[in-house]
């Protein structure tokens, strides 16, 4: 079923009836900021505001979540300081990170919208189609060109994808949404394939350049690595393959059911060979096969970073639990930033900082300062490789807390175990798939079960997730324990694992069947006190 489809699923009609970057809807748009009466904006507007980064949330009436459009996680220190300004002003002194590099401001009135959007185009940020059926964030190694790992530094490439599709209709009317990635390291701390486009890493002929794959999803219907189109793309042919891609789903993807029309299932139906003849077609060139890719670890990095080729400057991380912190200590981070280095951030899928561009002669200053220090104590190996998407407390969608419940569950976990390589945890508050449980070597999702017949938070629990291999859904269990079966888990992993390896190879080696075990565990019972 193609978009002539006269089985168009009710976003669809939402959008042909009116576009929201039609001159109409922009009128519209500018009353519902003047009158900032929330009760007033149609259900379908509602919709289409998404379109330019504002939703409404029924889990906080009378209030919108903002999404801001980082592309990459690069952020400058005008930008952050401005972020922190607002967020203090109009959104309860709260940030939060997102899993794709973003900014996201809650507790928004819609009265001060439209203040906000001119503030933020004053420092060049935007909103603009960070929901919906848009092209997404583009996300790449946040440490891209300063990190030893870059072969091709991805930022430029990064900005040039973003700006050839902004604002544009004619790239903003997909059947779904589009999440693209690039990654030009032999590291990929993006779980790059997991993106509906991924331009990957390789190598051809003595060329560096990309590998192209098309498909890959987390979210409803489950994990899936996109598919390996068998496609060498160079540096400068990137952006123009990719609005290509962009072009073939809106003509032909699916817009009847949403759970069906990501573009995964367009190649899924195709074939590889259609999808990459439609592109060549569309370009009027042939393309070489793939090339050799070069990426050897996977993961987000570990400690203070040496910077490429210059000894003196260093990559600082700073742990952010579930991304979520204060507009005043994300503005002190930013000054930091300042006077210790550049003044940049860089902002990580797994919702955490980089101040970069640090002397190395000021690291140990920066440590001791004390909201450096305030954070210091999420820089473990729980809390820091941690993500969670929003909950029930601020998401329609969410049927459990989730950022909450994933910091208890991370101070209980570094309290009682420890752990001396990364083990990464997402959590995603529903089957939406925000948190990027898929990829994890632990994700849950958040459900309900029933527990001697009454309903229960619940979480579905998934195990032994990469970069290339998505996590296997082995059980559901109550939220309400769930840390102690976490504890035993990562107990025993830690005493039978073998030399060097990691929680994910100790899965695939002892089977999901004996790890399953663990999340039938009964919670232990509180010892009863005799007085």
């Amino acid at each position: 079923m193609s978009a002539s489809s006269p089985k168009l699923n009710r976003i669809e009609k939402i959008k042909l009836e009116l576009h929201p970057f039609d001159e109409e809807f922009k009128k519209r748009m500018e009353k519902y900021f003047q009158e900032g009466d929330y009760t007033k904006i149609p259900p379908d507007d509602i919709e289409r505001l998404k379109y330019y980064g504002i939703f409404y949330r029924k889990a906080t009436p009378g209030y919108f979540m903002i999404r801001i459009r980082v592309p990459g996680g690069v952020l400058n220190y005008r930008q952050a300081l401005k972020l922190a300004e607002l967020a203090k002003k109009y959104a309860k002194n709260l940030i939060e990170i997102t899993s794709r590099q973003q900014i996201q401001i809650r507790w928004v009135e819609l009265k001060n919208i439209k203040t906000i959007l001119e503030e933020l185009n004053k420092v060049g940020l935007t909103t603009l189609q960070t929901g919906l059926d848009n092209v997404r964030n583009v996300v790449h190694d946040p440490l891209s060109g300063l990190a030893v790992e870059t072969v091709i530094d991805t930022t430029p490439l990064v900005f040039e994808m973003t700006n050839a599709i902004l604002g544009k209709k004619e790239f903003a009317n997909l059947p779904r949404k589009l999440n693209p990635a690039i990654l030009g390291s032999t590291r990929d701390p993006i779980n790059a394939l997991y993106n509906d486009v991924a331009f990957y890493l390789a190598q051809k002929d003595g060329q560096y350049g990309f590998n192209l794959y098309v498909g890959g999803k987390i979210g409803s219907g489950g994990p899936e690595k996109g598919f390996d189109i068998d496609m060498f793309v160079q540096p400068q042919e990137v952006v123009e393959v990719f609005k290509t891609i962009i072009g073939i789903y809106t003509d032909f993807g699916y817009r009847d059911n949403r759970n069906k029309n990501r573009i995964y299932f367009l190649v899924k139906d195709w074939g590889i060979e259609k999808f990459r003849e439609e592109i060549e077609k569309r370009l009027n060139k042939k393309f070489p096969t793939k090339g050799k890719v070069l990426i050897k670890e996977y993961g987000d990095r570990t400690g203070i970073i040496p910077q490429k080729g210059d000894e003196e400057l260093y990559s600082v991380p700073l742990g952010v639990p579930s991304g979520k912190i204060s507009a005043e200590d994300f503005e002190k981070i930013a000054k930091l930033a300042r006077k210790y280095g550049s003044g940049d951030l860089r902002l990580t899928i797994y919702q955490n900082i980089y101040l970069v561009n640090i002397k190395g002669k000021w690291i140990r200053q920066l440590l001791m300062e004390p909201v450096y220090e305030k954070f210091e104590k999420n820089n473990n190996n729980w809390i820091i490789n941690t993500v969670a998407c929003a909950g029930s407390d601020t998401c329609a969608f969410g049927v459990i807390e989730n950022k909450s419940d994933a910091i208890r569950v991370g101070n209980y976990l570094r309290e009682k175990v420890y752990v001396d390589v990364p083990i990464r945890i997402h959590w995603s508050a529903c089957i939406k798939g925000c948190g990027q449980h898929g990829a994890a070597d632990v994700g849950f999702v958040g459900t309900k079960m029933k527990v001697a017949g009454r309903a229960v938070e619940a979480v579905e629990v998934y195990v032994g997730g990469s970069h290339a291999v998505p996590a296997k859904k082995i059980g559901v269990v109550p939220l309400k324990g769930l840390e102690y079966r976490l504890e035993k888990l990562f107990r025993y992993y830690m005493n039978h694992r073998q030399r060097g390896e990691t929680f994910f190879h100790f899965v695939h080696r002892v089977g999901t069947k004996k790890i399953k075990k663990f999340f039938q565990v009964e919670e232990p019972k509180p010892t009863k006190v005799v007085k």
